[in-house]
Formats: structure tokens, C-alpha cells, sequence
């Protein structure tokens, strides 16, 4: 194990632990789905289409298994050793959104498999997911999917959500 993945790895354990969650090591089990942190690290990379910089990778598994957890950019900064403005220029240039783009992003996708596979309510899902707003869960989603939760839910389960969809994808992509 490399020195900054040493670093990184107590970094990102320190955070977890202040924060409540549970990061899984080689002789330490927990819910990193079945894998070591630093290897979760380097699958991220496999992700994307260009080298990423250690720091996003760590940025991006933070995010990926807390999503449903309030994060603040600060503390992830902190966790690896930049500043909030140097983390969003970086984030931005290597993952193509903003932070909260994807996290808000990785919410939705969660919601969306939610909705599809649960009767939860939208509330519920707006709260597991890590909304603290249902208004400003239903606006992002009907943003990005092009309909609102409820009717998302309605039509998917009759089968025509899909042609919903790539229409909502056609109208953002033209904006």
C-alpha cells in the first residue's frame, strides 16, 4: 500500500467514523460492497473513460456510499488535503459536473430504483435518499426525468416510462 493511499484511506476512515459511516478495509468488514476501500478506489477509476485523480476517486466513493448522508464540500476537502475552491475546480474538470450535480445525480438514480422496486412513498424515498426538501427532490427529478416522481412511479410500473424518459433527455439535451 502506497503511502497516500495510507493517507487517504485514514482520512477517509476518520471522516466516516465522525459522520457515522462505515468503510470496510481488508481485515476490517463493513459496507463497501464486499470489497477493500483502496480497491473501491481503483474500480472507481475504472468508471471513467480518463485517468482520474486519486483525490476524485476518493471524492467520488465518499459520495457514491454516503449519498443518502448531508455532505458538506468543506469536510470532503478537508478529507483530502484541498480547498473547497481547488476540490470544484478539480471535481468539475475531471467528472464534467459540479459536486452537487453529482451527488444530486447519484440521489435521483437511487430514487428512480426506488420507486421502480418499493411502494414507498415519494417522502420516504425524497428522505432515504438524502433530500432534506421533498419539494426540492420532486424539482430535480421532474428536471431530470421529465415527470414528477408519483406519475414517474404510475407510468413505469405500466410500462411507458421509457419513451417518458428519452423524451425529458432529448429536451435537456437541446438546452
Amino acid at each position: 500500500m502506497a503511502a497516500s493511499d495510507s493517507v487517504a484511506l485514514g482520512r477517509l476512515n476518520m471522516y466516516l467514523e465522525l459522520h457515522g459511516g462505515i468503510v470496510e478495509t481488508a481485515n476490517q468488514p463493513g459496507i463497501a460492497h464486499g470489497s477493500s476501500v483502496l480497491a473501491a478506489v481503483h474500480t472507481t477509476k475504472a468508471k471513467f473513460s480518463r485517468p482520474v485523480d486519486r483525490r476524485i476517486q476518493v471524492v467520488v466513493m465518499l459520495l457514491e456510499n454516503n449519498s443518502h448522508q448531508q455532505i458538506l464540500v468543506e469536510d470532503v476537502a478537508r478529507l483530502v488535503n484541498l480547498s473547497t475552491g481547488r476540490l470544484a475546480h478539480l471535481f468539475k474538470s475531471e467528472m464534467e459536473v459540479s459536486i452537487q450535480q453529482y451527488l444530486t445525480q447519484l440521489r435521483l438514480a437511487r430514487a428512480k430504483s426506488q420507486l421502480e422496486s418499493t411502494f414507498l412513498s415519494p417522502k420516504e424515498i425524497a428522505a432515504s435518499v438524502g433530500f432534506s426538501s421533498v419539494t426540492r427532490f420532486v424539482v430535480c427529478f421532474k428536471n431530470l426525468v421529465g415527470t414528477t416522481p408519483a406519475h414517474y412511479r404510475k407510468h413505469f410500473l405500466n410500462g411507458s416510462c421509457r419513451a417518458a424518459e428519452s423524451l425529458a433527455l432529448a429536451r435537456s439535451a437541446k438546452t
